[in-house]
């Protein structure tokens, strides 16, 4: 019966070396594709080993009170600590895989800092080392205004240029008329006799609007 318990418990612990065996060979293979973080595969890889490893501890243990309470072979217990042996052999390994990983992941992302921080230094570089960029962007920009106040005084003096025409030719036209008034025989008598009837009107409206207002006050 402890016989049959040992070979059932070792094959156990058969399948679960050959299942670290395939894990470990796929972590491994996260070494040559190192990102600046785990991803899920690399997570959960590590995870899965770190599991089948303490699994196999148990399978040990379970071997090892199998040989403490019952007689087994001498060859059971070489088997048992060929075992032992095979366990401590992938701990070093996947300890040395995580360990080279990790390491490589620091230098990718000093390597990704230094680079960064070239960028940014170059890029302040650049800024500081062409200050003619942003004096001809100024000097654009303030000739552009020039030019839209030359615009708008050219505009301001062809305007007063216009009125002055015009009030040249109102000048002109006035005295054209007072010319051809003066020409006419009467026609400043008669323009002079309806200007003293407008007066006279005016008076009499004035005259009439005031005595109403008196009438107001003393009725």
């Amino acid at each position: 019966m402890s016989s049959s318990t040992f070979s059932q418990t070792r094959s156990q612990a058969l399948n679960l070396e050959k299942q670290t065996e395939t894990l470990l060979a796929k972590y491994s293979q996260f070494q040559n594709h190192v990102t600046a973080e785990a991803n899920d595969d690399e997570s959960s890889c590590c995870q899965q080993i770190s599991d089948i490893l303490d699994k196999r501890d148990d399978t040990l243990h379970r071997l090892n009170r199998i040989s403490e309470t019952e007689a087994i072979s001498t060859s059971k217990l070489q088997q048992l600590t060929r075992h032992k042996e095979i366990l401590q052999d992938h701990r070093q390994s996947f300890r040395k895989i995580q360990s080279q990983i990790h390491e490589e992941r620091n230098k990718t992302n000093l390597l990704f800092s230094v680079r960064t921080g070239i960028e940014l230094a170059k890029a302040r570089n650049d800024t500081a080392a062409n200050p003619n960029d942003y004096i001809l962007d100024e000097s654009t920009r303030v000739n552009n205004a020039n030019n839209l106040a030359d615009r708008l005084l050219q505009q301001a003096f062809e305007t007063r240029d216009e009125l002055w025409n015009q009030r040249q030719y109102l000048q002109n036209a006035q005295l054209k008329i007072l010319s051809s008034l003066q020409s006419i025989p009467g026609l400043n008598v008669l323009i002079s006799k309806i200007n003293t009837r407008r007066k006279r009107d005016t008076l009499i409206l004035a005259t009439v609007i005031t005595l109403c207002i008196l009438g107001l006050f003393f009725i």
